[in-house]
C-alpha cells in the first residue's frame, strides 16, 4: 500500500477534486462533498491524526470563524430586505421614473442583483415581461436579459459570499479588490447591450421625459446596502491602522457593516424580525454554512504539513507542476472554469478553486501578482459559472419565460467573449503596472 502515498500530489489533488465534482453531480450537497474528501486529502498524504488535528485548530484562526457568521448574516440581510418590503419598494419606485425600455430592461434585474438570493433570477423574470408589453422580445433574448443582468455585480458587490472568499484568498484588502474587480462589471454591460439589447426595438416611451422619481421608496433598499458598503470599505481603511489587517481587518468591517445594515433594515419594521428568523429553519440556509466549512477545510488540507520537514501537499504539486512543463497559466484558467461549469455558482468554483490558485502562484505573492492572478482566475470561473447548464438562474429563468436553456446560449456567448478579451487586458495591465 505503501505506492498509493507515493502517488504525486497533483495526483491526489486532482483525484479529491474531481471526487468532489462526482459527488456534487450525484446529487451531494457540495459542502458535504468538500467536507469528505478534505478528510480523505489529508489521510492520503500520510499526515494521519495529526493530520486531523490541523483541520481542526484551523478554525481557531479568527478569519476561519468569523467567515460562517458573515454569509450568515449575508443570507438574513438578504432575506430581510424582502421580508420588509424594503426591495419591492425600490424595484416599483425606479419602475415608476424610469422609462427607457432598454434601461428598464437591464436595469430592473441588476437592481434584483444586488440582492444575493438562491435562483434569485426568477424575482426580476417577472419585471423584465412586465417591460415587454406587447410580447415583442422573444422569450429565449428575454432569458439572456434576465439572466445576463442580475449577475453583472458578481465580480466585486460585497453581500455575493463567493466574494467575500475571493476576498479572502487573494489577501487583497477589500478597496484594492473592489478597484480591480469593478472594471469588469462595465465589460458586462458593454457585452450585455452589444449582444443582447441593442437589436431591440426603442418604445415610444423612450423619448419622453421620466416619471416622479420617490426617492425614499428607492432609498428604502439601497440606504441599508449602501451602509453596508461604505462601512466594509472605511472599516477595511482604517482597522490596519489600529493593527487589523489583512484580511481580519476585512471580515471586521463587514461585521459592523453587516450590523449596521440590519439596524437599518428593521427601523420601523420590527415585526419582520421574527418572520426573517424563520429562515434559520430552512435547510439551504445551513447548507451554505456547511459548504462555507467545507472549503475552509479543504483550504487548510492543501496546507497542512505531511511530514516532519514541514512541507505542504500545495508544495509539492506546485513543484511537480513546474517539473512537468504544463504552463501555470493554464492551470488558473482551467480549474476555476470547469469549477464554475460543474457547480453553476461563484461560491463553488472559489471555493473548489482558489484555494489551488493561490497556493500554485509564488509565496506571498506582491499586490501584482494577486491582483492579476484574482482578476484572471475569477473571470474564467465566472465565464464558467455563466455557461453552466447546472446555474439556478439559468434554468428558473428558462422555465419562467417557457425557453430552453440552449436556445438562449447564442445570446449569452457574446458576452462571455467580451469578458474574456477583458480578462486577458486587465489581468495583463495589473500584472505590468500595479
Amino acid at each position: 500500500m505503501d505506492w498509493l502515498f507515493d502517488v504525486p500530489a497533483y495526483v491526489k489533488v486532482g483525484s479529491s477534486f474531481l471526487g468532489i465534482l462526482l459527488l456534487y453531480r450525484l446529487k451531494a450537497p457540495l459542502g458535504a462533498a468538500i467536507l469528505v474528501f478534505s478528510i480523505l486529502l489529508t489521510l492520503w498524504t500520510g499526515a494521519g491524526a495529526s493530520g486531523l488535528r490541523f483541520l481542526i485548530s484551523s478554525f481557531v484562526l479568527p478569519q476561519n470563524y468569523l467567515l460562517p457568521l458573515i454569509i450568515l448574516l449575508l443570507l438574513f440581510f438578504s432575506d430581510a430586505l424582502n421580508k420588509t418590503g424594503r426591495m419591492g419598494r425600490t424595484i416599483a419606485a425606479l419602475k415608476t421614473w424610469l422609462r427607457s425600455k432598454h434601461l428598464m430592461l437591464a436595469g430592473l434585474p441588476a437592481l434584483v442583483g444586488l440582492l444575493p438570493m438562491p435562483a434569485g433570477a426568477l424575482f426580476s423574470a417577472p419585471f423584465v415581461d412586465a417591460v415587454d408589453q406587447g410580447q415583442e422580445i422573444e422569450p429565449q433574448r428575454k432569458v439572456a436579459i434576465n439572466y445576463w443582468f442580475r449577475h453583472i455585480w458578481e465580480y466585486w458587490w460585497p453581500l455575493y459570499p463567493g466574494v467575500i472568499l475571493a476576498m479572502q484568498y487573494s489577501g487583497l484588502s477589500a478597496v484594492m479588490f473592489f478597484l480591480i474587480q469593478v472594471p469588469f462589471t462595465f465589460a458586462a454591460v458593454l457585452g450585455g447591450y452589444l449582444f443582447i439589447l441593442k437589436k431591440i426595438k426603442r418604445s415610444g416611451d423612450d423619448q419622453k421625459n421620466g416619471g416622479y422619481l420617490d426617492a425614499a421608496a428607492v432609498f428604502a433598499a439601497l440606504g441599508p446596502i449602501g451602509l453596508l458598503v461604505m462601512i466594509s470599505l472605511v472599516g477595511s481603511i482604517l482597522l490596519p491602522l489600529i493593527g487589523v489587517e489583512g484580511t481580519l481587518a476585512n471580515l471586521t468591517a463587514m461585521v459592523v457593516g453587516l450590523a449596521a445594515a440590519l439596524t437599518a433594515v428593521f427601523k420601523g419594521h420590527m415585526p419582520a424580525f421574527v418572520i426573517t428568523l424563520r429562515m434559520l429553519t430552512r435547510m439551504d440556509t445551513w447548507l451554505m454554512i456547511v459548504l462555507v466549512l467545507g472549503i475552509q477545510t479543504f483550504a487548510a488540507a492543501l496546507s497542512c504539513p505531511v511530514d516532519a520537514t514541514g512541507a505542504t501537499l500545495i508544495a509539492g504539486m506546485r513543484d511537480e507542476l513546474i517539473q512537468t512543463g504544463i504552463p501555470l497559466i493554464m492551470v488558473i484558467m482551467l480549474i476555476p472554469f470547469i469549477s464554475g461549469m460543474v457547480t453553476g455558482v461563484a461560491f463553488g468554483f472559489v471555493g473548489a478553486s482558489f484555494p489551488i490558485v493561490f497556493a500554485l502562484v509564488e509565496p506571498d505573492p506582491s499586490v501584482a501578482v494577486a491582483a492579476a492572478t484574482t482578476a484572471f482566475a475569477y473571470t474564467f470561473g465566472y465565464m464558467g459559472m455563466m455557461l453552466s447548464p447546472m446555474h439556478a438562474c439559468f434554468v428558473v429563468t428558462a422555465e419562467y419565460f417557457k425557453s430552453s436553456i440552449f436556445d438562449a446560449y447564442r445570446y449569452i456567448i457574446g458576452p462571455v467573449l467580451v469578458i474574456l478579451l477583458a480578462s486577458i487586458l486587465l489581468s495583463t495591465v495589473y500584472y505590468s503596472v500595479l
